[in-house]
């Protein structure tokens, strides 16, 4: 017998016609859940990106990934003819996802402000020095921002929920990737703090397709950023462990004060506001800090395409398949109409349950290969997010969307991509 009030409470889950509460997914089901977050952008014509696609493929409730793009214009200086760029940007948030939200809805008030300031206040233009540390600078201060507050609130003795509303923040973490591309110079800045990645591909004279790295991940295997942390913090040959900064695998994040507060703070946190344990051997904080890495790159419009993706991607692919695999999707978009499709490759990748290779280990594992790639997809991001995920393997890639949050984070991470296209609307896909 059911209840009144338990009969009119809507079910929190999907069922079957069996009423099990995990769907196993068809084909289409599948092909519907990787194209829930799909997008495709033709922007202003004058801004140099002929399109750019984005898709996000949650693992986590609610994701921890996060997206912006779009334009900003800055004011001329003394009536000099405003500069209008575009910007796009990946945070993968980590520990929840307050940090990757707030960076969504913030970041870029933060960089407006610092690169509006720096050209009012340079007549003669500013140097391209002195832009790319506006952007620095503005990256810093919100994570300073957010840092700051949190000690307040705790040294403050707020009330518990004004204090936990400050707290949150910094109890969760998020990497940063942003684009800025200025268009009429074609000069493309991307600012990295953590591992998610950016990477340009560009068609060769000779029509290969060449990969140029516009970020590097901040990890302890980048020797340039072990080495820094050496140095920044002498003597202490228990701060790296297992390949990680007292535990964290990224060098470089939004948040997470666990690995930026004082000792004191920390305890003051987890007594009266649920932190977590200090971490073990943190003798000088902070360990992580949210400065980006900026390159400037000049861009080849009508040649060049840029990708943006969390390592939910990366952690499928090389920089250098993802490449060519934008490369397929855009001489699939060339091939005249009546040409004869191909039938997609069916690969069987999984052994079956007793083999040698248990399941997990197969699945987890898993990274494109060239037997596995299929080009089906009109939006160039969910192509590369399908082939992350089994591409031509239908019954892993089926296998893949089916599990749910909690369990598929064991199997895959959140997924975000954007894949920008320059150039104008006769020379770009």
């Amino acid at each position: 017998m059911t209840s009144p009030i338990a009969a009119r409470l809507p079910l929190n889950a999907q069922f079957d016609k069996d009423f099990r509460p995990v769907v196993s997914l068809t084909q289409r089901d599948a092909e519907a859940k990787l194209r829930d977050e799909e997008a495709s952008i033709e922007p202003p014509a004058d801004l140099g990106v002929s399109r750019y696609d984005v898709v996000r493929i949650p693992s986590n409730f609610p994701a921890e990934d996060d997206l912006i793009h779009g334009d900003l214009t800055i004011p001329g200086h003394e009536g000099e003819k405003d500069r209008t760029v575009m910007f796009w940007g990946v945070f993968d948030g980590h520990e929840g996802w307050e940090m990757s939200t707030k960076l969504r809805v913030s970041l870029m008030e933060y960089v407006s402000h610092e690169l509006k300031t720096v050209y009012q206040t340079q007549p003669a233009g500013p140097s391209q020095e002195a832009i790319t540390t506006a952007i620095e600078i503005a990256f810093e201060r919100l994570d300073d921002d957010v840092i700051n507050a949190g000690a307040a609130a705790v040294k403050a003795s707020l009330p518990l929920s004004e204090a936990l509303s400050d707290l949150t923040l910094t109890y969760a973490g998020s990497c940063a990737l942003l684009g800025i591309y200025d268009p009429s110079s074609s000069l493309l800045r991307v600012a990295c703090v953590g591992d998610s990645r950016a990477v340009l591909g560009r068609r060769k004279e000779d029509g290969k397709w060449q990969t140029i790295a516009l970020s590097a991940d901040q990890n302890l295997d980048n020797d340039s950023e072990a080495a820094r942390l050496q140095q920044e913090h002498p003597n202490e040959p228990e701060m790296i462990e297992d390949n990680t900064v007292l535990g964290m695998y990224i060098t470089r994040a939004f948040g997470n004060g666990r690995w930026k507060y004082r000792t004191e703070i920390q305890k003051l946190m987890k007594d009266n506001y649920f932190a977590r344990s200090p971490r073990t051997n943190s003798l000088t904080p902070p360990y992580l800090t949210a400065k980006p890495v900026v390159s400037l790159t000049e861009v080849q419009p009508g040649n060049d395409f840029m990708i943006l993706a969390s390592d939910g991607l990366w952690n499928r692919m090389k920089s250098e398949q993802a490449v060519l695999l934008v490369g397929k999707w855009l001489d699939k978009k060339v091939e005249p109409k009546n040409s004869k499709e191909e039938a997609p490759k069916q690969t069987t990748y999984l052994q079956k349950v007793g083999s040698d290779v248990p399941l997990r280990s197969q699945m987890t594992s898993w990274e494109v290969h060239a037997e596995s790639i299929i080009v089906v997809d009109d939006n160039a991001a969910t192509h590369l997010a399908r082939n992350a995920l089994g591409g031509a393997d239908e019954e892993l890639f089926r296998g893949m969307l089916t599990f749910r949050p909690p369990f598929s984070r064991n199997l895959r991470d959140d997924i975000t991509v954007q894949v920008v296209f320059f150039g104008s609307r006769t020379t770009g896909p």
